[in-house]
């Protein structure tokens, strides 16, 4: 058997950037080592090398990524990967179709992702490469690979998917396609039958024809003299019956002439009275617009004009009041400030009295103690001690000088100290001032914004409300304009409706003609409208349009064509031929669509007189596009008879008036009616417009009522809201502007007053910035002055000390008590003159202050009878104005009660003019009517005197003689019945075949042999019927063949795996394998029997195993490799399996990678993969001992290893 001898890896994954050669052999190799040295790439190798493409397969995101890319930092990647596969193919017969012993398979890949396959050296395809593998059982996607992972993935297969591998390994696919191409054979068949069935009615139908044609020849000739003579007295009958119509006519016409002179002249006299109207109203509205223009206007402005002023004098008024209000509070508030300081000044001068008394008593003591203290000098001067007591009488000398210069220094402190308290004082009452006018200035400005801002509104709102207005005038002017234009347009509209109608009744008339004569067509026609017969689509002339101005020039154009039934195709042709046949209704003419081969011609359209081709002046639904070019596509439309002549002879020419020029050279042309029965084909297109102009002039009339009624709305929202208001607007912004003027003179004088406070504050900040520097000064030097009266006092109380020793000392103890008392009395009198100083500077400062608030009480006093005078005079002013603006609205509103009275007049007017214009509408209507009705009555007679004239000359040309008395009562309508009969009858009749007989019997012996051919096929059918029932058994029977097979070996290699347990394949559908699944059932370890899925991970991966095994037990492969098949196994598990595998390697060649011990043990050759320092791959061939040692110090994964470089 075919076996791997090679594996040869040039830059494979891990395997570094070199050639690595593995040499296998038959029977069991195990490949082991660390995890993530790279031992599952030679499983990869070995897929890659056989043609695997998909990258999950391998490991790998892309194809390219097998290429070795380098372990280090800087080391470059290999151009490409080539894996080499060395087969054994000695034996003879060659399992692998080639000569050579040894088999070759490589596959190279480049960075870009291309590969490249070789068979011994020779380049080949991948498909070439996996058919050779298939000969010898080798496939890409088969279970001779179990890669990492796939025993998982086997165990949670459902059903469905179980069923799907059995049928890949049965080759269902193989039958599914027999049995599609049999399927495809029958419908063939099926086709053939149906083709045999169809000609063989058909020639039925053929013999049946044939018979009847032999009877028909019979009545040929009786029933041509018939019909000539019933069509000679049906000509004269018409021509006699029209003569009558058209005197009835003539007497019509005259009648309805009166009519029409009698409506003119209605409609003339509605018209002068409407003028009449129109001047009324134009009076009244002018009455109207002067009122509001002249009187109303100017009351309106007087009146705004005076509520102005009122507004303005009311406000001057009350300025003049609240400043009285002022004055009164502000005399109220000088009052009790001078009563305040005249009843301090009261106190001051009682205190002064009292401060002179305490003066004199004190001076009077000073006086005394000073007269005892000279007495007690005088005894010392006796004494020795002179020199000591003139140097203390020095020292008091100057004690008292500076005790004076002290008294100095404490007085004008007092007195500067006072002036800074009143600069305090006026500093104060400005600032506090300056807060008051402020917040005055804060009123007013305030005012000022909220003045601004209600001007800007209201300025906003007047411009708004103008154009408003101006908006308004604007639109009632276009209500005028739309008015006189809608009136217009109503006229034109009623018009074009009258003449449609009429030109629609005509034409219904007409086709009710047409029909009524036809009965074929009209029998076809009813057959469509039941829908007995389906893809009727109806007559050339309805399914097309054209605009009236080219009615004539296509009616010439299609003639009796238009009146050719268009049928879906050439069947739907012949059952309406055999229905109208069975009723002997005449003959018809249809078009099937499926058949025409219409005939179109390209003009070049260079000529001006030529208008058109006739297919481009037709409307039509592209579906009946054959139809119509059958009947209008070699003819061109042009304006006259001179443009006809200029190409007429080389293309068919139509012109307008109906003139027609062949390429043959004849010539037709004179008078055309236009009533023949050929107009039911052109529908003028103006048909379709007929529901929107009656929608129009609905909507006409709509829109007059709805702008009458604007017009009237506008009107009073103009003269009742829009003016009113824009007015009051202007008197408000008028008055809110004088307002803002006061306000902004307000301002102005608070500022100024402001400005000169600010002045005054910084003049008193001087000044107290220059009595503080003075008190600075004062103090200083008082300072000073203490300091040297505290060296003089001890001083003298040092000479004292000395003086003590001289025995004068009771002398001096005298003295001393005598001087401290003076000087005791003398800072008192000093005290009291400061005090003194000091009332009588602000008894002299009440004093002017009194004055002056005296002054300030008198101006106020003269100020408020100016005021009151002020007020009275105001307010005399106010109710004069008053009294007038209430004259002046008195008037407006006796104005408007004027102009109401007006408005109300002219609503009348409108309302009877409107009725009036109704009348006259009627009128009008009524008169288009007569119009309209004479139109038609002369296009019947005109149209009446064409008929007569064609049926005279038709009477002559076919030799139809007058037959009957002048008196003879003729029924047309019996005689037409009659006519159609005969004709039905005679046109129903095929030509004479003289050939009937022969025909007969071919089409007999015809119709034999295609009964033959219609039994073989039915044979044929039949086989191929069979054929595929019995494709479908050998399919079952080739699945349960699998099944079976598999599931015996599956119980029996389970039973190997777990001795106590069982195993079975279970269909879930026995009667149709194919409608459902297969269950794996097992109850490994003698458990209850249980779906795989319900196992355990390692219950579910043996019996995976198992099931595999006994898929390739049935389906056997050169070699095999298994990737970690054990690795979810236990101890005991895995040397079951390892048993078993050893055992499978007797008959086949197998891989293992593993890493369980076991299974290494019962390996026949071991190789060893390990990974360097530089992590490149490197694979040698070790003993049992040594590569137990490396499992030993493996850890064992719980899962498949991944390693991917």
């Amino acid at each position: 058997m075919v076996h791997i001898t090679k594996l040869i890896l040039e830059n494979f994954k891990s395997y570094g950037k070199r050639k690595v050669t593995l040499n296998l052999t038959k029977g069991l190799t195990v490949i082991s080592g660390p995890n993530g040295c790279g031992k599952s790439n030679i499983s990869d190798a070995i897929q890659f090398v056989i043609g695997q493409l998909r990258g999950k397969v391998i490991r790998s995101e892309k194809l390219s990524g097998v290429i070795f890319s380098g372990t280090k930092e800087g080391q470059k990647t290999a151009q490409h990967a080539k894996v080499t596969l060395v087969l054994d193919n000695s034996n003879e017969p060659k399992e692998i179709p080639v000569a050579t012993d040894e088999v070759h398979i490589s596959r190279k890949v480049y960075l870009d992702g291309r590969s490249e396959y070789y068979l011994n050296g020779s380049r080949i395809t991948r498909n070439e490469i996996i058919d050779t593998m298939s000969i010898c059982g080798i496939s890409i996607d088969g279970f001779n690979v179990i890669r990492q992972g796939e025993i998982a993935n086997f165990a949670s297969m459902s059903p469905i998917q179980v069923r799907g591998l059995f049928e890949e390994i049965a080759g269902i696919a193989a039958y599914d396609e027999k049995k599609e191409r049999a399927q495809k054979n029958l419908e063939d068949a099926r086709t053939k039958l149906k083709i045999a069935s169809v000609r063989l009615d058909e020639s039925m139908k053929n013999l049946e024809r044939l018979a009847k044609e032999k009877e028909d020849a019979l009545r040929y000739q009786e029933l041509k003299q018939r019909i000539k003579n019933t069509e000679a007295k049906l000509i004269h009958a018409r021509i006699r019956h029209f003569k009558n119509r058209i005197n009835e006519i003539d007497e019509e016409i005259k009648t309805t002439n009166q009519m029409q002179v009698e409506t003119g002249n209605n409609i003339k006299e509605m018209e002068k009275t409407i003028e009449l109207y129109d001047e009324k109203l134009t009076e009244a509205k002018r009455k109207v617009m002067d009122a509001t223009t002249q009187s109303f206007n100017s009351l309106s402005a007087e009146i705004e004009e005076l509520t102005i002023k009122l507004s303005e004098e009311t406000a001057k008024k009350a300025q003049i009041v609240a400043d009285l209000g002022q004055l009164k509070e502000k005399k109220k508030e000088l009052q009790q400030q001078r009563d305040e300081i005249l009843s301090e000044n009261q106190e001051l001068e009682q205190f002064t009295s009292e401060t002179k008394e305490q003066l004199t008593g004190v001076d009077d003591t000073l006086k005394k103690i000073q007269e005892e203290l000279d007495i007690k000098r005088k005894m010392l001067e006796s004494s020795r001690s002179n020199e000591i007591m003139d140097q203390l009488e020095e020292i008091r000398a100057n004690v008292t000088e500076l005790n004076k210069r002290k008294a100095e220094y404490e007085s004008q402190l007092a007195i500067y100290n006072n002036n800074l308290n009143i600069n305090n004082a006026k500093v104060d009452e400005r600032e506090k001032r300056v807060v008051e006018v402020a917040g005055i200035l804060a009123t007013f400005l305030s005012r000022k914004a909220k003045y601004l801002e209600e001007l800007g509104k209201a300025e906003k709102e007047i411009k708004e409300l103008q154009i408003k207005v101006d908006d308004t005038k604007n639109e009632l002017e276009t209500v005028e304009k739309e008015l006189i234009e809608n009136e217009t347009n109503l006229r034109e509209t009623a018009l074009t409706i009258k003449r449609i109608q009429t030109e629609i009744e005509t034409t219904k008339k007409i086709i009710e003609e047409v029909t009524r004569k036809d009965r074929g067509i009209k029998l076809v026609l009813e057959a469509r409208e039941k829908g007995t017969i389906k893809g009727i689509y109806g007559t050339v002339g309805e399914l097309c349009k054209t605009h009236p101005k080219y009615s004539i020039a296509l009616s010439v154009t299609a003639g009796n064509r238009t009146n050719y039934i268009v049928v879906e195709s050439d069947e739907v042709a012949a059952q309406c031929m055999l229905l109208v046949k069975k009723a002997k209704a005449g003959r018809v003419t249809f078009l099937p669509l499926n058949k025409l081969k219409p005939l179109v011609i390209n003009v070049e359209l260079k000529d001006r007189g030529i208008i058109g081709r006739a297919i481009d002046l037709v409307e039509f639904n592209k579906k009946y596009q054959k139809a119509i070019e059958f009947v209008f596509g070699q003819t061109v439309i042009v304006k006259n008879l001179e443009a006809a002549r200029r190409v007429g002879f080389t293309y068919r020419a139509v012109t307008l008036e109906g003139d027609v020029v062949n390429p043959s050279g004849m010539m037709t042309g004179g008078y055309y009616s236009g009533r023949d029965k050929t107009k039911i084909s052109l529908i003028v297109e103006e048909e379709e417009r007929l529901p929107t102009l009656e929608q129009t002039f609905q909507e006409l009339q709509a829109e007059r009522e709805r702008l009458l009624e604007y017009r009237t709305e506008i009107l009073k929202e103009l003269n009742e809201e829009f003016i009113p208001h824009l007015n009051e607007l202007k008197r408000a912004f008028e008055l809110r502007g004088r307002e803002l003027k006061f306000t902004e003179e307000e301002i102005a004088i608070r500022s100024k007053e402001n400005l000169k406070i600010q002045e005054e504050l910084e003049e008193l900040t001087k000044e107290h910035e220059e009595l503080e520097d003075k008190i600075q000064d004062l103090m200083q030097g008082r300072k000073n002055t203490t300091r040297t009266l505290e060296t003089l006092q001890e001083a003298e109380m040092r000479l004292k000390g000395e003086l003590a020793s001289t025995g004068i000392h009771d002398i001096l103890e005298e003295i001393k008590i005598k001087e401290s008392k003076q000087k005791e009395i003398a800072e008192t009198l000093n005290k009291l003159r400061m005090e003194q100083f000091k009332i009588s500077n602000n008894l002299e400062k009440n004093i002017e202050q009194v004055k002056k608030l005296q002054e300030e009480i008198e101006k106020l006093e003269k100020q408020m009878p100016q005021k009151k005078e002020e007020v009275s005079r105001r307010q005399a002013i106010i109710d004069n104005l008053q009294a007038e603006l209430e004259t002046k609205k008195a008037a407006r509103d006796e104005l408007f009660k004027v102009i109401k009275e007006s408005q109300d007049e002219q609503e009348r007017l409108e309302r009877e003019q409107k009725e009036l214009r109704k009348q006259l509408e009627k009128e009008r209507e009524n008169q288009t009517q007569i119009l309209l009705k004479i139109d038609r009555l002369i296009n019947e007679r005109s149209n009446l005197e064409g008929q007569i004239n064609e049926l005279e000359n038709l009477a002559v040309e076919r030799d139809l003689p007058y037959i009957f008395a002048e008196d003879e009562i003729i029924d047309l309508e019996i005689l037409k019945e009659i006519m159609n009969g005969l004709k039905a009858e005679f046109e129903a009749l095929p030509e004479i075949n003289m050939k009937a007989v022969s025909q007969y019997e071919e089409e007999l012996k015809l119709n034999k042999e295609l009964l033959e051919k219609k039994k073989h096929v039915e044979k044929d059918y039949d086989a191929i019927n069979k054929a595929i029932n019995e494709i479908e058994s050998e399919k079952r029977d080739k699945f349960m063949e699998v099944f079976n097979s598999i599931s015996k070996d599956f119980n029996r290699i389970f039973g190997i795996l777990s001795p106590d347990g069982r195993a079975r394949l279970e269909l879930e559908i026995p009667d149709d394998p194919f409608a459902g699944g297969v269950n794996i059932l097992a109850n490994p370890g003698g458990k209850k029997i249980t779906s795989m899925l319900s196992l355990s991970g390692g219950e579910k991966s043996l019996t995976a195993l198992a099931m595999i095994f006994a898929i390739q037990r049935y389906k056997p492969a050169p070699f095999y490799v298994f990737d970690e098949i054990d690795a979810f196994l236990d101890i005991n598990n895995v040397n079951k399996v390892a048993t078993l595998v050893r055992e499978m390697s007797r008959n086949t060649q197998i891989i293992i990678i593993s890493l369980r011990a076991p299974m290494i043990a019962a390996a026949e050759k071991i190789f060893g993969v390990t990974a360097g320092e530089d992590r490149i791959s490197q694979i040698v061939s070790v003993s049992l001992d040594e590569i137990m040692k490396i499992v030993e110090s493996a850890e064992i994964p719980t899962e498949a290893e991944v390693y991917d470089y």
